[in-house]
């Protein structure tokens, strides 16, 4: 969605708030003229400021378009279908692969979205593509690098 530069300045100075408050409480590094809190400080400081001239800059062009408007594909149902059936996906595996473990949920998710985005014509590619996608990430990031992915209900089958 397109939006006026003043309504993403404020999102901007928002954040940059936001994080000046989290790390009001960071630590002090003994010996140090710094500590934690000053390189996400320095960060939003420039956040405020730049949003700060997005909003100046919103507001001078107001009347050049409206504050805001959907972009041309969120006017098509099947379109914001695909996109929130990726949102859902993400949410899915978020929610449940700690108890199922990546290789299950990968699977169901990769398939799904695959089945829905490529059609039913091509299921049967779709699933061969699943499987060998989570086994090959599963080996790449499990194995290779190391990355700890959960095994949930595979957990006795673990390699």
């Amino acid at each position: 969605m397109k939006v006026n530069d003043a309504i993403s300045g404020l999102l901007f100075v928002l954040l940059a708030g936001a994080i000046y408050y989290v790390t009001r409480n960071f630590p002090i590094m003994p010996g140090q003229d710094y500590g934690a809190a000053f390189f996400p400080r320095t960060i939003a400081t420039f956040m405020a400021i730049l949003g700060a001239l997005l909003m100046i800059r919103g507001i001078r062009e107001r009347e050049a378009g409206p504050v805001a408007e959907p972009f041309e594909w969120m006017r098509s149902p099947g379109l914001v279908a695909n996109f929130l059936l990726v949102v859902g996906a993400l949410i899915f595996y978020i929610a449940v692969s700690d108890r199922l473990g990546f290789v299950i949920t990968a699977f169901i998710t990769l398939y799904a979205l695959l089945f829905w985005l490529r059609g039913r014509r091509f299921w049967l590619s779709s699933l061969a593509i699943s499987v060998v996608s989570v086994i090959v990430l599963q080996q790449f990031f499990g194995q290779f690098l190391r990355v700890p992915l959960p095994w949930g209900v595979l957990e006795a089958y673990a390699w």
